[in-house]
């Protein structure tokens, strides 16, 4: 992953959860590799997370993590886990030609060729088909001049490439949808977060106390990194924020750190999905506090 973000070249890697550590409980469902996918590198390398909801989201979130890895030279993980792993449901294949297109564009002039140079939009480098002549380049996982793609040991410079690999990361989520709330009002007493597999459960679960009269919403994350850019004004909208996650509060801490919210979690790490009752009841519950 290192490398991949040193080269910046676009890399998919697909992470499907299940409950850890070490081998831990293989057949089992978890959530627990937030933190590793967002944070679980050395040094500061930040890489775009998105995560899939349910089986048929899968496609639409490979779809979307093949556009940003191109457009942004940058690794994406997805998040899955043994839940949806294992799940299945029926969706409508899309016709091909329906879909967005989002072409790849290489660098053919050899005139002026730089393997670093920036577009002004995305930060993205250029990129060269391997072996073209002419468009020669070193690549690899020591640090690069910026300007000139050499090897370099520049303090100054290491300051200039790190900042510059952090804000094209940044950059994503100003080129991602913003955040809508997919059940409730923008505002008011409670709102339910979720991310991944929880969203069926959390949904039926939501709509169950919003039958019953209850102020609560609920919002549901497929962009893990960076976070939607109108997030934390959504949040601000709310009295208390909930989080239920099948870890000990990983996407909590994350949400706690970036907006300063005082979020409260409903943690789950048996192996076993959430039940729409005890998100039911624990929501009931802390509405009632």
């Amino acid at each position: 992953m290192g490398l991949a973000i040193s080269t910046e070249l676009p890399l998919i890697v697909l992470n499907s959860q299940r409950a850890g550590p070490s081998t831990g409980m293989p057949t089992k469902t978890e959530q627990s590799d937030l933190f590793q996918a967002v944070y679980g590198r050395n040094a500061d390398s930040p890489v775009c997370v998105l995560a899939a909801r349910s089986p048929a989201d899968c496609f639409d979130v490979g779809i979307e993590a093949i556009r940003i890895a191109t457009k942004f030279m940058t690794p994406v993980i997805i998040l899955t886990d043994g839940y949806i792993g294992n799940a299945a449901e029926p969706w409508l294949i899309p016709d091909v030609n329906a879909l967005t297109k989002f072409p790849v564009s290489f660098e053919t002039q050899v005139t002026d060729f730089h393997p670093f140079k920036r577009d002004p939009e995305t930060l993205a480098r250029s990129w060269a088909v391997p072996g073209t002549p002419g468009l020669e380049h070193r690549i690899g996982g020591i640090e690069k001049d910026f300007n000139s793609g050499h090897i370099s040991y520049e303090p100054f410079n290491h300051q200039k490439m790190t900042d510059v690999r952090k804000a094209k990361i940044d950059g994503i989520a100003n080129d991602s949808p913003i955040q809508n709330v997919d059940n409730g009002r923008e505002s008011g007493q409670m709102v339910v977060v979720g991310w991944g597999s929880t969203y069926g459960p959390i949904s039926r679960a939501v709509e169950n106390l919003l039958a019953d009269r209850l102020e609560v919403s609920h919002i549901h994350l497929r962009n893990i990194y960076p976070l939607p850019r109108n997030l934390g004004e959504l949040l601000a909208g709310f009295e208390r924020v909930v989080v239920p996650e099948m870890n000990n509060g990983q996407l909590l801490t994350v949400l706690r750190s970036e907006y300063l919210v005082d979020a409260q979690g409903i943690n789950k790490v048996t192996g076993q999905p959430f039940t729409i009752a005890e998100l039911e009841n624990a929501i009931r519950t802390r509405m009632e506090a």
